[in-house]
């Protein structure tokens, strides 16, 4: 989900500047010249820095701006903003223009970060195309057609206020399939991989649907949920259908990985002995799936953990003041922990999903093989 997500960044570079513009649909970027005095206001630090517009009409002024900086920590009335230096890139937000087009009125939006982040996201592309060859070039291909559809229709869909569950699940669906063939090709190992992977993301989604049922979590606080419908202008979200969403979403990946690895292997060992029975592949896929199910029940429970880190600290600030009970109570922690379980139980089950239907299939392709090619040899 990490290669996802930067496949996300670089695609939605485009709408990350609509939220810091000044009415001509393009960011005002500006470079730290100077930082002077500074004082308090509203309880929140902050200094007067010189910044140095660098695009746009205002190019080549140099404009004060107050930046509320935050540097460490200490007390709830520090601001969490990052603090600028000297020669930073920033955005701007101009809240007010005199008559004369002079700027009144403007603050620091933020630390220009896209940039790198773009550049890092190119460089692991090329790496996967250098290192992967032809398969890594397959890797890009599919990575860009999951990030397109997340992207292009997954979100829009969910803010225009389509049902989370629905489109997800169809989202999944159709990036099992494109993935999976255009990864392993149309074959046996393939179909494989591809119902092994929709009995994992089904089965999470089912576990994920009948817990919340019971347990009631969104997975967001007031806060966020009010951010989402504010900025969305959209008031009917479903908000435990998008920590569905969530689940599947964050479950396919790790899913996808253990079945075409359980696939390629009930594939390859069958190649290496072909007079093996069902019953023996069967055995010695399972026993390759057991040595890859710990890996990957700690790579998405861990992947879990790294993206909601917030949730382990309230959970030991929690243990401290209370008990452990009363912070898993807690519906931003309870939906964290619904999603590590129902993901890592659907990453289970598919394993013996794959193992069998891999076995069925490699065999019947091999004794299919077997009757077309013996009357040949007859002849």
């Amino acid at each position: 989900m990490i290669v996802l997500m930067i496949f996300i960044l670089l695609f939605s570079g485009m709408f990350s500047v609509k939220a810091v513009n000044n009415g001509n649909n393009k960011p005002i970027h500006g470079k730290v010249v100077k930082i002077e005095s500074g004082g308090n206001k509203n309880s929140q630090r902050f200094s007067n820095v010189d910044v140095k517009i660098i695009s746009g009409k205002l190019k080549g002024r140099t404009i004060t701006v107050q930046n509320f900086v935050g540097g460490k920590i200490k007390d709830e009335n520090s601001s969490t903003q990052s603090f600028v230096k000297v020669g930073d890139e920033v955005l701007i937000n101009v809240d007010k223009y005199d008559k004369n087009g002079n700027v009144q009125k403007a603050y620091i939006y933020e630390i220009v970060r896209y940039k790198y982040l773009y550049k890092l996201g190119i460089f692991f592309v090329l790496l996967l195309i250098i290192i992967g060859g032809k398969k890594g070039i397959k890797s890009v291909i599919t990575l860009a057609i999951t990030g397109f559809m997340v992207l292009k229709v997954l979100i829009p869909l969910v803010i225009q206020g389509f049902n989370p569950v629905i489109v997800s699940s169809v989202i999944c669906m159709i990036a099992i399939v494109v993935n999976l063939v255009i990864i392993g090709g149309k074959n046996e190992k393939t179909l494989s991989a591809i119902i092994g992977t929709f009995g994992g993301v089904l089965i999470a989604g089912f576990i994920a649907l009948f817990s919340n049922s019971i347990i009631r979590v969104n997975g967001l606080t007031d806060d966020q949920m009010q951010s989402i419908i504010y900025v969305a202008q959209n008031s009917n979200f479903d908000f435990p259908g998008l920590l569905f969403a969530g689940i599947i979403m964050g479950a396919l990946g790790a899913v996808m990985d253990v079945s075409i690895s359980i696939a390629s292997s009930v594939k390859e060992i069958e190649d290496a002995k072909p007079d093996i029975t069902v019953k023996e592949l069967i055995k010695s896929g399972m026993n390759v799936g057991k040595d890859i199910m710990g890996t990957m029940a700690n790579t998405l429970i861990l992947a879990y953990v790294g993206g909601a880190m917030y949730i382990m600290i309230m959970v030991s600030s929690y243990s401290y003041s209370s008990s452990v009970t009363t912070a898993v109570d807690q519906d931003v922690i309870a939906s964290e922990i619904l999603k590590a379980l129902a993901g890592s139980i659907g990453l289970i089950f598919a394993i013996p999903i794959t193992t069998v239907v891999a076995a069925l299939l490699v065999k019947r392709h091999r004794n299919r093989s077997k009757e077309i090619s013996e009357p040949e040899g007859e002849k």
